[in-house]
């Protein structure tokens, strides 16, 4: 399903206004959770698959944007809280390059195998590891290195860690292959800060699953292409997806998550 992929990545364009991102393919609008294709073909000879991502924060920035499972066609909106708030991170600037992968869902009615524990009724997150700061909305094409297993309110929320392939500024972390390949302290400190983020909002520490193991790359893409089969029983019908409004007309109500698309099909 993963071989001869154009391009994506280069052709995706995004419109941003008042705190929402759209994603355009040819001018037409289109999903970035559903148009857009889970795999991204392969790096030269490399027979390690490569995925699309979807950059959601910038690595250096606080405010806290995610795809929306809730609107059509799932434009980036930024999270609020309380009294319809822009939320930001109040611990930090982010120290990655936060997102998700493009058709993946974790679901929130099946126990995750590693953990024990449901999904947390959203695409995988990643944590893309190159010094660059990602543009908010840009497609880019990564490899899976490794997994973290956060469990956030009881729930399972992986986090693929990940390098864009592409980025020609960046020497070292292009190498890099698996899991091993990371330096040491650079995951202990990604460990940490996801640990804590959420004490400076007055909420207690993350927790780890697996003792805060670090899944190798062949794991962490099994774990993605879990998430994958989850997406496609969503967008089959097969599975059932419940998300909250962030329109005026129907604020914080429950909604069914958006999925009337093509599936990527034109792409």
């Amino acid at each position: 399903p993963h071989c001869n992929i154009p391009r994506v990545s280069k052709r995706v364009k995004t419109t941003e206004r008042a705190h929402r991102l759209e994603f355009l393919y040819r001018g037409q609008p289109i999903s970035p959770w559903h148009d857009i294709p889970f795999w991204a073909g392969y790096y030269n000879d490399d027979t390690q698959p490569l995925l699309h991502f979807v950059c959601e924060i910038p690595r250096l920035t606080h405010a806290k944007l995610e795809i929306h499972k809730g609107h059509s066609p799932n434009p980036l909106i930024q999270d609020t809280v309380g009294n319809k708030r822009l939320r930001f991170y109040k611990y930090g600037e982010s120290i990655v390059n936060y997102g998700a992968i493009a058709q993946t869902w974790e679901n929130p009615n099946l126990k995750d195998p590693d953990t024990g524990l449901v999904g947390d009724n959203d695409p995988i997150d990643v944590l893309q590891l190159n010094s660059k700061p990602c543009r908010r909305g840009a497609v880019q094409r990564v490899r899976v290195l490794g997994a973290l297993a956060l469990v956030d309110g009881g729930e399972t929320d992986w986090k693929l860690l990940a390098v864009d392939v592409d980025d020609s500024a960046e020497y070292e972390a292009v190498k890099w292959r698996r899991v091993d390949d990371i330096p040491k302290d650079r995951v202990g400190e990604i460990r940490e800060w996801f640990r804590k983020y959420k004490t400076a909002e007055g909420k207690p520490e993350n927790v780890f699953a697996l003792s805060g193991k670090t899944l190798d790359e062949k794991q962490a893409l099994r774990t993605a292409k879990r998430t994958h089969q989850h997406w496609i029983d969503l967008v089959d019908g097969n599975a059932k997806c419940i998300t909250k409004c962030q329109h005026e007309d129907c604020y914080d109500k429950e909604v069914p998550c958006w999925v009337g698309s093509n599936d990527g099909s034109e792409l």
